[in-house]
């Protein structure tokens, strides 16, 4: 179905019949056709172009119509966890070897995401994708290992798209673990052949033994165009314009912050010409989604007086990481112009004048209006989801306002699968977890079949370090696991509250209640 949508846009355009200025706003449309790609944006009332007869037309009014944003740096198995600290811990972590082996860790944070990916796995996908839609997120990295492909997602998952590649080739690897130079030279050889490869690198302070896994993947020939770096904070500036053909880094200050008490010296990668994107990281150290992280990046600029302007800090989570993965996706993403995928995110504007890049990086949830992806609509005001003829919705309340959520139930792609139900698991998991897992277990031995056949149970992995536990993430005695509250889906008062006085971050982090008061 063909989507119109009119507004205030914001292209950020790379083609000049679009926007001779790629920083340019104005009344105009967005033309996305059924196949889920922009046709055409134009200025004003003028028409547009063939096939679009018949076509839903969602007048936003003066809202501000942006890309969708991208994050390229998630854990999303984690994101119903709360803000992580060690008690005992006095000083900065080092690197990322060192808080994985912290007494608390497992106890806090391995446990718990165990259990709810074990007996809940299809809610926890739907509970932490909704975490990040609500923040205007249309792509994101990180989604959990699966045995089997989803039937669907909401929110798209970076690793897992292959816009129908023949025998689903994978356009796009990651690696959460340190590896070794033969893994290294392999990724280097697949992103030669086309493909790119997402690395956390070099993930600490600067100076650390971590550094040395720049070093290692330059020497592997890995720093090329497809290869997309997250951190890097461990990383000198000598050692940055070694990378003659950048890809990209990926910035995640409030968990560089939390944890290392520094961050990645974004002005030397700059002044390297390599590009930067944002990502939320994981909710143990991080934000809720990037729309908090871009927060975080503007009270760190501030703070270190780096030069950034609020249209660079857009950029880092929209035609930056977009640019980055349309090297291998080979479409335009994270802009608004023909050819490129038709994700849309549509936020809220306190005047028909307002800047509309400090717009989006004061923006809270409540400000996300409309949030389409493939040129579906999959969350915003009722409303507006009416307009847009959206797929199967349920209502949701987010901070205090009424939503519409395009969530539909695993096994049945059109029948909405009620926003209650997928909380109400969540919460039988966590009142008697050792129950739900061994439920599970039991389920999981009891199926016959091949574990990636379509109908088979799902079963995700965790992605990170499982710090003081036997392999596999779980206690020998189940009956120690405690799964937390579910952690909010927005940037409350109580996350604003969790912050202060804790973490390393020396009370620069302590000034997002200034946006979420």
């Amino acid at each position: 179905m063909a989507l119109v949508i009119k507004g205030r846009v914001v292209p950020l355009t790379s083609v000049k019949s679009v926007a001779a200025d790629p920083l340019a706003v104005f009344a105009g449309r967005v033309w996305i056709g059924a196949d889920g790609l922009i046709a055409a944006v134009t200025k004003g009332n003028r028409g547009g172009p063939p096939g679009f007869d018949g076509a839903q037309i969602v007048d936003v009014g003066p809202s501000l119509v942006f890309p969708g944003l991208v994050d390229l740096h998630n854990h999303l198995a984690y994101n119903t966890l709360p803000l992580w600290t060690e008690p005992t811990r006095t000083t900065p972590f080092p690197h990322h070897d060192s808080w994985p082996a912290a007494a608390s860790y497992a106890a806090s944070v391995t446990w718990p995401a165990y259990a709810l990916i074990t007996a809940a796995p299809a809610e926890l996908l739907a509970y932490v994708e909704t975490k990040a839609i609500i923040g205007g997120t249309t792509s994101i990295q990180g989604s959990p290992p699966k045995n089997r492909p989803l039937n669907g997602w909401m929110v798209r998952n970076i690793e897992d798209e292959t816009f129908g590649a023949a025998g689903g080739a994978n356009k796009v690897y990651a690696s959460v673990l340190t590896l070794k130079s033969d893994e290294l030279a392999d990724r280097a050889a697949r992103m030669r052949a086309g493909s790119t490869f997402i690395y956390h690198c070099a993930e600490g302070q600067p100076g650390s033994l971590v550094a040395r896994e720049f070093d290692s993947a330059r020497t592997a020939g890995c720093l090329q165009e497809r290869f997309i770096a997250i951190h890097c904070s461990a990383v000198e500036s000598v050692a940055l314009h070694r990378w003659t053909a950048p890809g990209a880094i990926v910035w995640s200050p409030f968990s560089n912050l939390w944890l290392y008490g520094t961050t990645t010296d974004i002005p030397a990668a700059i002044d390297a010409d390599i590009p930067i994107c944002l990502g939320s990281d994981w909710q143990p150290s991080g934000t809720k989604h990037v729309l908090g992280e871009l927060k975080v990046a503007r009270l760190v600029a501030d703070h270190l007086d780096w030069k950034l302007a609020d249209s660079d800090l857009v950029q880092m989570v929209t035609s930056n990481p977009g640019d980055a993965l349309a090297r291998s996706w080979h479409r335009p993403v994270g802009r608004l112009q023909p050819g490129a995928i038709g994700d849309v995110m549509v936020v809220a504007a306190p005047t028909s004048r307002a800047d509309p890049f400090a717009t989006l990086v004061a923006a809270t949830e409540r400000d996300i209006e409309l949030v389409v992806i493939d040129g579906n609509a999959r969350y915003g005001k009722p409303g507006l989801m009416r307009a847009a003829k959206a797929k199967p919705s349920v209502p949701i309340t987010i901070a205090g306002q009424r939503r519409a959520l395009a969530l539909t139930k695993p096994d049945d792609a059109t029948a909405p699968w009620p926003w209650t139900s997928v909380v109400d698991r969540l919460e039988e998991v966590r009142a008697n977890p050792k129950a739900a897992i061994k439920k599970a277990q039991q389920g999981l031995a009891a199926w016959a079949g091949r574990l990636d056949q379509p109908d088979a149970p799902l079963r995700l992995a965790l992605d990170m370090p499982t710090g003081r536990a036997p392999v596999g993430g779980l206690p020998k005695d189940l009956g120690a696991v405690v799964v937390p509250p579910l952690d909010s889906l927005t940037h409350d008062h109580a996350f604003v509250a969790s912050i202060e006085h804790r973490g390393f971050h020396q009370g620069i982090l302590d000034g997002l209640a200034d946006y979420y008061p």
